[in-house]
């Protein structure tokens, strides 16, 4: 009787110890560096702090949200078809009492994010797999005198200016110094709108993979995230920004 009560027991306790490893195992390795992420909110590969600007995301199917200038008076959101290549990142006026002005084709998914004085809002393009690119429109006050024309017809969209070929030359400047050699490649490059600093200036994030000589570790493949501060203007670099500084000065952390 003794070897049948015994066994289902001795079963049981296996379970239970089997059990608590398991859950033990899906804990945090550290509860410190849990704590130290409690306030970020997840954005790809940058995350942004609580309480702090952060750009919208939008696409062509169902994340067609209207984002408000700061000053109230201009609208961005997605038109056209819910499908890829057929919708558009569209601006208008509050309320679309006026024409809507297509900025700019979506093909997979974009982010906007308004500049403090309403005169012009960034765009990260996430158009392909290994390539995101950074825009921004600045010819907002054409927009407005477009809204006020007399005839109705749409007009035509309004360009962009493209910083992604800025932010690539920085990081492969970077990236020479680090390989000292012009053989690399940069098969991943992800450019990507962060915050709007002082006067004209942008925060843009930069998440790319180099390849270099195999003789480097990992046979010369690395991962490179942070950012730069770029005089939207004059399309220059003004300034690199490590993952320690995002975190001190901007409140936004590379978590990995």
């Amino acid at each position: 009787m003794s070897m049948y009560v015994r066994d289902p027991l001795l079963t049981l306790t296996a379970l239970l110890v089997i059990t608590m490893v398991a859950l033990v195992a899906q804990q945090p390795i550290s509860a410190k560096a849990q704590h130290e992420h409690d306030n970020f909110g997840s954005a790809g590969p940058f995350l942004f702090g609580s309480g702090t600007t952060q750009p919208t995301y939008m696409d062509p199917f169902d994340a067609r949200p209207i984002v408000k200038s700061p000053d109230g008076k201009l609208e961005v959101t997605v038109t056209g078809a819910k499908e890829s290549y057929r919708a558009w990142v569209t601006i208008l006026p509050f309320g679309s009492a006026g024409v809507p002005v297509e900025v700019w084709p979506i093909q997979r998914n974009v982010a906007v994010l308004w500049k403090p004085d309403s005169r012009a809002f960034a765009l990260t393009d996430n158009r392909y797999s290994n390539l995101s690119y950074v825009l921004v429109c600045s010819d907002i006050l054409i927009c407005r005198a477009e809204f006020s024309a007399a005839d109705e017809e749409p007009k035509p969209g309004i360009a962009m200016n493209d910083l992604t070929p800025v932010v690539r030359k920085a990081l492969e400047e970077h990236v020479r110094k680090y390989y000292k050699t012009e053989d690399l490649d940069t098969p991943l490059f992800y450019a990507k709108v962060l915050r709007w600093t002082a006067g004209h200036h942008l925060l843009v994030g930069v998440s790319a993979r180099t390849l270099g000589p195999v003789t480097f570790p990992n046979h010369g493949q690395r991962e490179w995230d942070f950012a730069y501060v770029v005089d939207v203007p004059n399309k220059r670099v003004v300034r690199e920004v490590d993952r320690n500084q995002l975190r001190s000065e901007y409140k936004i952390e590379v978590p990995y």
